[in-house]
C-alpha cells in the first residue's frame, strides 16, 4: 500500500513543531529535510509584524492585519515581567487562521481539551507583544486587547465563544479552553448579505493562541460513536512520523485522531453519525512526503483505510488546500 502523505509531528511533539511553539517566530526551516515539522515550518500561516507605541499617553492603537482583521491595544498599559510599565516602541505578532486548509498547514486543530470535541472556528489568532526581546502583558484588570474580524467561511451560526491555548498546555496540546472570564463575541450583523464582523476581547497574558468557536451542534442531536482509519506502520529501520486529521464537510472545524496502538496503525475518533466528512492521512517516511484523504458518513465502527501516495511539497500543500 502506497503510504501517507506528510504534514504534522508526532501527538507528542506538537509544541515542538515549527511556528507551534509558542514564542517561536521564525519560521524558517533549519534543514530541507522534509519532515513533518519542518513541513510545517515552511507552509505554516506566516507571522506579521506591526509597531506600537507604549507608554502613559500612547491610547489606543488599531492595526489591521493581512486578512483584513483589525486588532486594537490600549498602548498605555503593557508591563515588564518584573510588573513596571513599558514604554517605548514594541512589536506586535501576529498569526491569522480562518479556514481548514491553514488549520491543518500549521497543525492548529479545533477541538476541547479532554473530550477532544471538535469546534467550529469563526478565526484562530496568535497575539504576542515584544520589546528589545522581551514579551508583553497586559496590567492586571486593565482594557483588554480587541479582535475585530469578518466571519470566514462554514463559520457556525449562533452565539460564538471565546477559547483559549496556554502557552505551555498539557500533552491534550491540540486542544482548546474557555478562559475564567467566559468571554463571549459580540456578532455584528449587516443587511444585503454582508458577513457578519466577529468581535473577541481578550487580555493578553500568557496565553498564545486565542480562538473564536462554537461546538458541533451535532454533538446535541446525533448519537457519538467511534470510526478507525487505518495507516501504513513506519518501518522499522525508518524514521518519520504520521498524523491523521478529520473536517465536517462545508464546517471551518478540523480534528486529530489518535493512535490506540503502539505501532500507530489504527486511529480513532469519537465522533456524531450521520455526518459528512473527510479524512486526511499524513506521513513522513525518512524525508518522503505521503497524502491520502477520503470522503466518509460517520457511522459506530466505521473503519477507513484511505489510499496513499508520494507526493511533493507543492503536491502537499495544493492537496490540502482542496480539502
Amino acid at each position: 500500500m502506497n503510504r501517507l502523505f506528510l504534514l504534522l509531528g508526532l501527538a507528542g511533539l506538537l509544541l515542538a513543531a515549527g511556528c507551534r511553539k509558542d514564542d517561536l517566530v521564525d519560521c524558517t526551516p533549519a534543514t530541507s529535510n522534509l519532515s513533518l515539522q519542518e513541513f510545517i515550518k515552511r507552509n505554516g500561516v506566516p507571522v506579521q509584524t506591526f509597531t506600537l507605541t507604549l507608554g502613559p499617553n500612547s491610547g489606543n492603537q488599531t492595526l489591521t492585519t493581512n486578512a483584513g482583521a483589525t486588532i486594537t491595544f490600549p498602548g498605555s498599559r503593557f508591563i515588564l515581567p518584573n510588573g513596571t510599565a513599558a514604554s517605548g516602541s514594541a512589536q506586535v505578532r501576529v498569526r491569522e487562521i480562518y479556514s481548514v486548509p491553514d488549520m491543518l498547514l500549521s497543525n492548529m486543530p479545533t477541538q476541547v481539551i479532554g473530550t477532544r470535541q471538535l469546534l467550529i472556528s469563526g478565526g484562530e489568532f496568535s497575539i504576542q507583544v515584544w520589546q528589545n526581546g522581551t514579551r508583553l502583558r497586559l496590567a492586571a484588570g486593565s482594557s483588554r486587547i480587541v479582535v475585530n474580524s469578518i466571519a470566514p467561511v462554514g463559520a457556525a451560526s449562533g452565539q460564538q465563544l471565546v477559547w483559549q491555548q496556554l502557552a505551555n498546555p498539557t500533552p491534550d496540546s491540540a486542544a482548546w479552553s474557555r478562559p475564567g472570564t467566559l468571554d463571549t463575541v459580540r456578532t455584528n450583523t449587516f443587511p444585503n448579505g454582508v458577513a457578519p464582523v466577529y468581535s473577541m476581547p481578550i487580555s493578553l497574558d500568557s496565553v498564545s493562541w486565542w480562538n473564536i468557536d462554537r461546538l458541533w451542534s451535532l454533538y446535541q442531536s446525533a448519537p457519538v460513536r467511534t470510526i478507525t482509519v487505518q495507516v501504513p506502520a513506519i518501518p522499522a529501520a525508518s524514521t518519520g512520523s504520521t498524523q491523521v486529521f478529520i473536517r465536517v464537510t462545508g464546517l471551518n472545524g478540523l480534528a486529530r485522531l489518535y493512535p490506540s496502538n503502539t505501532a500507530k496503525t489504527n486511529w480513532v475518533a469519537q465522533l456524531p453519525t450521520g455526518a459528512n466528512m473527510v479524512v486526511a492521512v499524513l506521513q513522513s517516511v525518512n524525508g518522503q512526503l505521503y497524502f491520502g484523504s477520503q470522503p466518509l458518513t460517520t457511522q459506530n465502527g466505521l473503519v477507513i483505510t484511505p489510499t496513499l501516495t508520494a507526493v511533493s511539497e507543492a503536491d502537499a500543500v495544493r492537496l490540502i488546500k482542496q480539502l
